[in-house]
């Protein structure tokens, strides 16, 4: 009997994932490579730095709505947080500036070498990357909005 592998877990997930970027590239005129690079790398990142500013957002209101001292440190850690998404993502943009096919390419490249270092397959690492991390980062930047800052 054959033993199952993270690996073959991880196929049919990412056919999933590969399956759904070529239907959006399709509607929108994309070839695969362009959507990959237009919906994982610019939309994913964009949708992570908003969703890392908010909290900031939420709590200068907050501070304006009446000032303490734990509010306004609360202003300063966020800002810095924010400020960090906002770093990656321009490092990341500048990482991946090549045109599309190009950044595509390099991409791939990244993930296969992270998968060799991590000793397990480019699926599972661009599952691990554009699903598990984009979502768990952008749940807590929402659990940070809705449920930390309202406290202060």
């Amino acid at each position: 009997m054959r033993k199952i592998r993270w690996v073959d877990l991880a196929l049919l997930p990412f056919a999933i994932c590969v399956g759904f970027l070529i239907l959006v590239g399709k509607l929108c005129g994309l070839t695969y490579k362009q959507i990959s690079v237009v919906f994982n790398l610019w939309l994913q990142g964009s949708v992570l730095v908003l969703s890392a500013i908010l909290p900031l957002v939420i709590s200068v209101i907050r501070l304006c709505g009446g000032f303490t001292l734990p509010r306004l440190l609360l202003v300063v850690f966020l800002a810095i947080y924010a400020l960090i998404y906002i770093w990656a993502f321009l490092r990341m943009l500048h990482h991946y500036h090549l045109p599309m096919d190009r950044a595509f390419d390099r991409c791939v490249h990244d993930l296969q070498t992270l998968a060799r270092k991590w000793h397990t397959s480019y699926q599972v690492v661009n599952l691990l990357l554009f699903v598990v991390a984009f979502l768990l980062l952008l749940s807590f930047n929402l659990c940070l909005s809705f449920f930390i800052v309202p406290v202060f």
